[in-house]
């Protein structure tokens, strides 16, 4: 009989820094009485939750502080007492909201601490290095490509091409694009005219309250005949993006992809529907870490 494979839970976690006017930056962190300790908020990923938008709500949820995620950071990993390994994915987080959580038994002291006491205070070895990494991390700006969802196929549309739509498992991928850009904090949508790729943004757009702006420029048909069109205006968006520091997202189809890549200065990629790459800029438009999400649908 073939022993079992002990059992992996995933967690999500993020080191969160504040900048104030005229203060030292502070590191967000969290006691828990009943472990009598202090370190970084994190927390388990829930059935069906990606490991990025559960490191979001596991800081909202254990501090009041509505984050969104940057550059990613190490992973932890550590045994439980049940014999389980934790692994723990943390990324860089900057915080957008802060509402006054109130004490429970899960954790009882929200506090936010300046580098060096922040690293006097923590309990564990791990947290004070993951802080010590990212006080080495550059600024960056989040620039998401993402490929639309799975569309209905073209031998069963008849129409005009940018016109045919999401079919019903790309309909299901654009919802759950949703927490995927939220915990990156996306501010500005960048779309193709088609009706497959401004129909993957809907959903977010939607919650968020975030326009879609549409481009002619980025549609297959337009792509094959002009892509230096594409590259200028990529590399226009990727200018737009650093100067306001504003996470971007941009919905693209795959046959465009390769000189969306050239134009950023990127690998050669390819996106699986309702897939996408994010790339952390440097200020200069540098590439600094690259992550790859994926809806389960």
């Amino acid at each position: 009989m073939s022993k079992r494979r002990p059992k992996t839970v995933l967690a999500g976690g993020a080191v969160v820094q504040r900048v104030r006017p005229g203060k030292p930056p502070e590191i967000l962190i969290i006691h828990r009485s009943r472990y009598s300790d202090w370190t970084l908020p994190k927390g388990k990923v829930e059935a069906g939750e990606s490991v990025v938008a559960a490191a979001a709500r596991e800081v909202q949820e254990e501090t009041g502080v509505t984050i969104r995620l940057s550059t990613p950071l190490d992973t932890t990993l550590y045994k439980l007492s049940s014999g389980a390994t934790k692994e723990v994915r943390y990324w860089s987080g900057a915080p957008l909201d802060v509402v006054k959580r109130a004490p429970d038994d899960e954790v009882d002291v929200v506090s936010w601490l300046p580098l060096k006491a922040a690293l006097q205070r923590l309990s564990y070895d791990f947290d004070k290095d993951l802080v010590r990494q990212f006080e080495k991390q550059p600024d960056t700006t989040t620039l998401a490509l993402v490929r639309h969802g799975k569309a209905m196929d073209r031998k069963d549309w008849s129409k005009k091409d940018t016109l045919r739509p999401l079919g019903a498992r790309g309909r299901k991928q654009a919802k759950q694009l949703i927490p995927y850009l939220s915990a990156y904090g996306i501010k500005t949508l960048i779309s193709s005219t088609a009706t497959r790729c401004v129909t993957t943004f809907d959903p977010y757009a939607a919650a968020s309250k975030t326009r879609i702006d549409t481009y002619d420029t980025l549609t297959e048909e337009v792509a094959s005949k002009s892509p230096d069109a594409v590259i200028r205006l990529v590399q226009k968006l990727r200018r737009d993006a650093l100067a306001n520091q504003t996470p971007t997202a941009i919905c693209i189809h795959r046959p465009v992809l390769p000189t969306i890549l050239e134009a950023l200065d990127l690998a050669p990629a390819t996106l699986a529907t309702g897939e996408m790459l994010i790339a952390h800029l440097t200020p200069d438009g540098g590439v600094h870490a690259i992550e790859r999400h994926r809806p389960q649908a």
